[in-house]
């Protein structure tokens, strides 16, 4: 029996869900918060309109190079050395990114779930579980995704109905008090945590390509309503203060559901639906850091720089998220640009010049 080597827009939709929602469901509405206050709700909105403005750039880009994934088409655009210079600069983008999410992996299960457990041992064991994934490679896990995602849906369903009747509509009060500044800044800032460049390196997976580009803008919009929910009802039940001042404001979310005494404690919920997301997030950067090392080094194959890899992610984890004060402070003033670099400004440079040279050689 011939092995499956293509995904179908379904399955692509998923995970862009997946990487859309990733670890960006726990973390960003206290960012957002603490820049717009009040009106976090209208910057997630910003933000969503951001993200759906990259993907339409990342589809204009797979349009001019089909079949092609993001390391190909930087080769192709700029040449050998520079394309591989590229792929070098976005790899290590990848794998600090990489170490970051199992950093903050390790903090939160052991801070708010495991106490007692060791991070490293938390680490381990999830990383083995993406390892298992990239041996296994894309598709098997385009598979497991679309297993998981009914469950996903199902489950968020109910950690919003039960959050509906503690919603106090005075804690969105007043509404721009500040203006569109700290909104748009607000906005501008969460659009950078869902990376949905990595998708380009799977693109060329998808059996249609029409209904890839569909999948890809939906996958990313239905995220990103997922995370807008989020920010909204954290703003709504929680208020700002104890929204903004918490670590991980999702799960002190999930922890206020109460119906009639008897529907309680279910934090479990966005658990679950975190730790489905994040590994889907973190298994697809793990196989796109595989691709792009076959591609900048002309590798036939890629399994066995799995292990390797692993332990370098462990290593960059462990030296990376020292302490949260640490992370929270990068990530205010520095990671912001330096994603904005990755994900807007060369993807639009890559456009711009794949346009050019298009007309360039339609004219000859």
């Amino acid at each position: 029996m011939a092995r499956q080597k293509t995904i179908s827009s379904r399955q692509f939709f998923v995970l862009t869900f997946g990487l859309t929602v990733g670890t960006s469901i726990l973390v960003t509405p206290s960012g957002q918060v603490h820049t717009a206050r009040e009106d976090a709700w209208i910057a997630s909105i910003f933000s969503l309109l951001i993200n759906l403005l990259m993907v339409l750039m990342y589809i204009g880009i797979v349009r001019l190079y089909p079949g092609k994934t993001i390391f190909e088409i930087h080769e192709r655009v700029l040449g050998k050395v520079l394309g591989k210079a590229l792929n070098l600069l976005y790899l290590f983008y990848f794998l600090i990114l990489t170490g970051t999410l199992l950093g903050n992996l390790g903090f939160f299960l052991t801070s708010e779930i495991m106490p007692e457990t060791p991070t490293e041992v938390i680490q381990l064991l999830f990383l083995l579980s993406a390892v298992i994934c990239a041996r296994m490679g894309p598709i098997i896990l385009a598979r497991l995704g679309e297993l998981a995602f009914p469950w996903i849906v199902f489950l968020f369903l109910v950690l919003v109905l039960g959050l509906i009747p503690q919603i106090e509509w005075d804690y969105i009060k007043p509404v721009l008090e500040e203006g569109w500044g700290p909104v748009l800044t607000a906005g501008l800032h969460s659009s950078m945590f869902q990376e949905l460049i990595v998708m380009l390196v799977f693109f060329s997976l998808v059996n249609k390509r029409k209904d890839g580009e569909r999948a890809f803008v939906l996958g990313s919009l239905s995220g990103e309503v997922v995370l807008a929910i989020i920010m909204t009802l954290s703003v709504l039940v929680m208020g700002i203060e104890q929204t903004e001042n918490s670590t991980f404001p999702a799960f002190a979310l999930a922890k206020t559901i109460n119906v009639g005494n008897f529907f309680q404690r279910v934090e479990g919920i966005l658990i679950t639906i975190w730790v489905l997301t994040f590994f889907i997030k973190i298994s697809l950067l793990f196989l796109s850091i595989l691709k792009g090392l076959q591609s900048v080094f002309g590798l036939k194959q890629q399994q066995s720089l799995i292990y390797p890899l692993a332990v370098i992610f462990i290593i960059v984890s462990w030296n990376t998220y020292t302490n949260t004060v640490y992370v929270s402070d990068i990530i205010q003033n520095v990671w912001v640009g330096y994603a904005m670099l990755h994900l807007i400004a060369i993807p639009l440079l890559v456009l711009l010049i794949g346009v050019i040279r298009k007309k360039l050689l339609g004219r000859r």
